[in-house]
């Protein structure tokens, strides 16, 4: 029975901020039965879960206890490695400094782990997952071990935000608008932003971005990444990810309103823990909590004040209660000791509340027995007084209890100015801040506590967070997604794209199927034409194929014009040793009205004719490599089907952007450089490859982005001629490091008829042509593949050209030092896979059906 269970795998950090979350959705996985759950996190975390269980029995079937496990993490947790920091709190001041501070204490002290501790942890958690075998694995945002452990384990995990949803699409926003609408977290800044903070935002922005790419924290954790191959992104690179699903305990109507939000987040509302009622937690202080409304002060788990700052909240409380003239209120407050402190360090502090204490409309506790939530649903606490943490945020929320935020660090800055534009509380230490000000304190509580609208419209956003518990929305998606084994689930979803235009068929004698968007010719020569057409395209073809030489005589020429020799002088210059607009992926050059033109899409595709066909659709989610085979002499069926839209790759791949990469000295010569980038085209150097596959795209990481290599080369070019299909793939194995290294799918592409477009010139012969290649390559100081076509001419032959995209080979991506066996494994599946492709499709596009393939070298 228990082998039929759907299991889920959640690894997370062992805070309350973040465990919550992950105990919340635990309960209601347990609750809707036959799943079992596996919790990995750090030892501290284990006795929360057994009071999980135990508090909830009654909610669970009989055999709950045999499908609940804890799995400890071995290593230091966030809150062990910061405490040796010695720090009190990772606090910090609001705005442009302050913001700077918080995101370099984030990166120094937050990640203070060593090196071993980092791998150790990592190991742990992937010694978890192999264990356990989860069909799913939700992982905490913040747990970058447990992030790494989950890819390299080969899972694709849900990543779990404590956070609001701002956290998650701020970076994502058109039009900059980071910079000047929406405040950073950490500053503090209210929103819209007004336009006296906007220099001070955008400063913030670009300076912190410039720290997490400049931190020093963070190149020794990569480095100790790459030294023990643990692949993947830098887990905290992305705040959003395009392949992964993101749940967040956020609503739209309690966040900033953004314009952008994928589909691949889901805002289930807060997500919090059941609890047992305050009477049967503590009869005692339930009776207490019934004397009269109460104000919950409480600041955090792990927020353990100055002695002088806890006497300011403490006179400010005191202010309050002298000035308040409504119904009597009592105060419960948590005022926890940082476990450096000793004796009672806040003797003196709470002085000023003595009276009140005795009198027992005060209660000041180290730690809360019973827990906060239990107490905001009561309906008896009028006021939720907390520092901003999200927990203690969506909590008040949930309950429609009116706020007085208190921050000191990072997001708690953004709730109080959330809280503040929602109108459901107020910014309490706004001018003190990560201080407090007993006088600001008091005034808070009395402009919240006066103020019926706060009450109001909390109770109005209350009533949004009810209309689906979050915990069982979170719980119900990832059941849905480990139950599917779908990692298509987890990714964002693209519009649906669709060809304009109707699809072919064509099948060979085994009954497979190939698709085109063009009428195919499968056989022959192109249908005879009228004299003036033939002329016109005869014309045109030869001029295209000789652009290799048409475009450098005349850029050259240039230099000739008085008038113009300065301007083309600097123009050589530039190409040659400044412009890298053909290593930067991002095709800023392209034309597509040239590249859509009748040039290609009427009189180049007809003259062969050419057709483009595909063995499956690919997926615009991922990122491809397709290898182009053969080279022939003159790439004409790559340059129409891969970089022109002669034969609609377009229509045939909808939502994926490809480039034909050619050798990088194309690119320094005048006026052919400019004629290949407006066709989309770019060198084929390694830095090219990587950056035209991981940037630009669906999400401006390489999703949807292809680039296609003709991967034989000048070898391949040398041994083309007609009547062959020989290859040159053995000896290459760079493009398999590129797929490799970016997690790009390897495609293979036969272009049958390619190698029958020119006729080779035999340089040993007595024939004119003969005399002429000799000396052209005494002229090149190399051997040439002298070639003519129709005419005695460098132009193609009219033979028909099929070039067939067989079905793309998943590659598992590794960026840091490739596994070598790997790379030889995807390296004999493509050579499998492209000799396949020609064994099923040479019956029905071969020229010669006896040409077999070979690999040459």
């Amino acid at each position: 029975m228990a082998d039929e269970r759907t299991r889920v795998l959640f690894l997370a950090n062992s805070e309350h901020g973040q465990t919550n979350i992950i105990l919340a959705i635990t309960h209601e996985l347990l609750v809707q039965g036959n799943v079992d759950v596996h919790v990995g996190s750090f030892p501290v975390l284990e006795r929360r879960v057994e009071k999980l269980v135990a508090d909830n029995a009654a909610a669970y079937d009989e055999d709950f206890r045999s499908r609940i496990h804890f799995h400890p993490v071995r290593g230091p947790s966030n809150t062990d490695v910061f405490i040796r920091t010695g720090k009190r709190g990772a606090f910090h001041p609001p705005g442009y400094h302050g913001a700077v501070l918080g995101f370099q204490s984030l990166c120094e002290d937050i990640w203070g782990w060593t090196e071993d501790e980092y791998v150790d942890i990592y190991e742990s958690c992937v010694e978890i997952i192999k264990e356990v075998k989860p069909d799913a694995i939700a992982v905490d945002f913040f747990f970058l071990q447990g992030r790494d452990a989950a890819y390299n384990a080969g899972h694709t995990a849900i990543l779990i935000n404590t956070t609001s949803i701002s956290h998650i699409v701020l970076g994502m926003q058109p039009n900059s608008a980071p910079l000047w609408k929406y405040p950073l977290p950490g500053t503090g800044f209210a929103y819209p932003i007004p336009w006296h903070t906007v220099p001070l935002n955008a400063l913030a922005v670009l300076k912190t971005a410039k720290m997490y790419h400049g931190s020093g924290r963070r190149r020794e954790i990569r480095e100790w990444r790459i030294k023990h191959k643990i692949h993947g992104r830098f887990p905290f690179a992305d705040a959003w990810r395009p392949d992964r699903f993101h749940i967040s305990p956020g609503l739209l109507e309690l966040d900033w309103p953004f314009s952008v939000m994928p589909d691949n987040i889901l805002p289930c509302g807060p997500i919090l823990l059941p609890t047992a009622s305050v009477q049967k937690q503590d009869p005692e202080m339930a009776r207490w909590l019934a004397n009269a409304p109460t104000i919950l002060v409480n600041l955090g788990t792990l927020y353990a004040p100055d002695p002088k700052v806890a006497e300011e909240i403490a006179t400010g409380l005191k202010m309050f209660l002298d000035g308040w003239k409504g119904e009597k209120v009592q105060i419960l407050w948590k005022l926890p000791k940082h476990p450096h402190d000793v004796d009672d360090i806040y003797g003196r502090s709470i002085e000023p509340l003595k009276r009140e204490m005795e009198e027992d409309s005060v209660r000041v506790r180290a730690w809360f027995e019973v827990e906060p939530m239990a107490m905001l649903e009561t309906g008896g606490v009028v006021c939720s007084v907390h520092h901003g943490g999200a927990n203690s945020w969506y909590e008040a929320i949930q309950n429609g209890v009116p706020h007085v935020v208190l921050p000191a660090w990072q997001d708690c800055y953004e709730n109080a100015a959330r809280a503040e534009w929602l109108g459901i509380g107020v910014y309490g230490n706004k001018s003190r801040a990560p201080n407090i000000s007993a006088k600001e304190l008091s005034k808070a509580l009395l402009k919240v506590m006066n103020n019926k609208s706060y009450q109001e419209k909390a109770a109005e956003l209350a009533k949004l967070c009810h209309r689906k518990e979050g915990r069982v929305a979170a719980a119900e998606k990832i059941l849905e997604i480990a139950q599917s084994r779908d990692h298509g689930k987890l990714a964002m979803r693209l519009p649906e794209m669709k060809t304009n235009c109707p699809l072919y068929e064509v099948k060979n004698r085994q009954g497979m199927v190939l698709q085109t968007a063009q009428k195919p010719t499968t056989a022959g020569k192109g249908d005879s034409k009228p004299l003036l057409t033939d002329v016109y395209e005869t014309l045109l073809m030869t001029i295209l194929s000789n652009t290799w030489l048409f475009f450098p005589v005349l850029g050259y020429s240039l230099l000739l014009v008085p008038r113009l020799r300065l301007f083309a002088l600097l123009y050589i210059l530039y190409i040659k040793f400044i412009s890298k607009a053909h290593r930067t992926g991002t095709l800023s050059l392209r034309n597509d009205r040239f590249r859509h033109s009748s040039i290609w899409k009427t009189t180049y595709a007809n003259y062969f004719p050419l057709t483009l066909y595909r063995t499956v659709p690919l997926p615009p989610q991922r990122r491809y490599i397709f290898g182009y085979h053969p080279h022939g002499i003159a790439l004409r069926g790559a340059i129409g089907a891969f970089a022109a839209e002669a034969a609609d790759f377009s229509q045939l791949f909808p939502g994926i952007t490809n480039t034909l990469l050619m050798k990088d000295s194309f690119y320094t010569t005048p006026l052919l450089r400019e004629y290949l980038l407006s066709l989309g085209t770019s060198g084929v150097s390694r830095s090219s490859c990587i950056r035209h596959l991981t940037r630009g795209g669906h999400d401006d990481r390489g999703m949807g982005r292809a680039i296609t290599i003709t991967v034989g080369g000048s070898r391949e070019y040398n041994i083309a001629q007609p009547g062959t299909m020989g290859v040159v793939v053995k000896i290459r194995k760079g493009f398999v490091r590129v797929a490799v290294q970016t997690g790009a799918d390897l495609v293979p592409v036969i272009a049958f008829g390619e190698n029958e477009l020119f006729d080779r010139v035999d340089v040993n012969s007595s024939t004119a042509l003969g005399l002429v290649a000799r000396a052209w390559e005494f002229a090149v100081g190399h051997r040439v593949a002298f070639s003519t076509g129709r005419f005695g001419l460098f132009c193609p032959h009219r033979r028909p050209l099929n070039v067939v995209v067989g079905k793309p080979i998943e590659v598992k991506q590794q960026r840091w030092e490739p596994d070598e066996a790997y790379i030889d494994e995807v390296h004999a599946q493509y050579v499998e896979e492209l000799r396949k492709l020609y064994d099923d499709w040479k019956e029905t596009f071969a020229p010669d059906k006896d040409v077999k393939f070979e690999v040459v070298e």
